[in-house]
């Protein structure tokens, strides 16, 4: 494991961006929205494997639990159409709710585990849900890395 710590501002700012690493949309269950659990090997030498696994398997559960349809669901459709919409001026729905729980979450992650390991996770929203990204940093420590294998890594990450 990296043992160079970094923080989220450094992050962003200061330290350069080494590959990405993209976590697909998993289609088994239909077009509900979850992701893969499967760890990528690009990672192997920068986070365990059960922390990014349990990191997925939360959010695919907050964003199985924003898809689900109750009775708020309802109410909020029922109120849309007596209000012309006007409603949504004034109001977050329940799932605009929980995906502001999600960029917390992320956000969260980011400071705890994956920022002083020199990755960052992307909010999916930004990727119009296609796609968990992550971006690596370079390790300060090891800043030997030859650009040509970080850009083969990179090439066969993305599509």
């Amino acid at each position: 494991m990296a043992t160079e710590f970094h923080n989220l501002q450094e992050l962003r700012h200061s330290v350069s961006l080494v590959t990405k690493v993209f976590i697909q949309r998993d289609y088994c269950e239909g077009t509900v929205c979850r992701f893969q659990t499967k760890f990528p090997s690009e990672l192997d030498t920068r986070i365990e494997p059960t922390l990014l696994e349990e990191t997925v398997k939360t959010l695919n559960s907050y964003y199985a639990e924003a898809e689900k349809i109750g009775g708020q669901s309802y109410l909020e459709g029922c109120l849309a159409c007596a209000t012309v919409y006007i409603i949504f001026l004034c109001m977050e729905t329940r799932y605009e709710k929980i995906l502001k729980k999600i960029s917390g979450y992320i956000q969260e992650q980011n400071e705890k585990i994956y920022a002083p390991r020199g990755l960052l996770l992307m909010d999916p929203i930004e990727r119009g849900m296609r796609v968990l990204e992550i971006s690596v940093f370079e390790d300060q420590g090891s800043g030997s890395s030859s650009p040509s294998s970080s850009m083969s890594s990179a090439g066969s990450s993305a599509r």
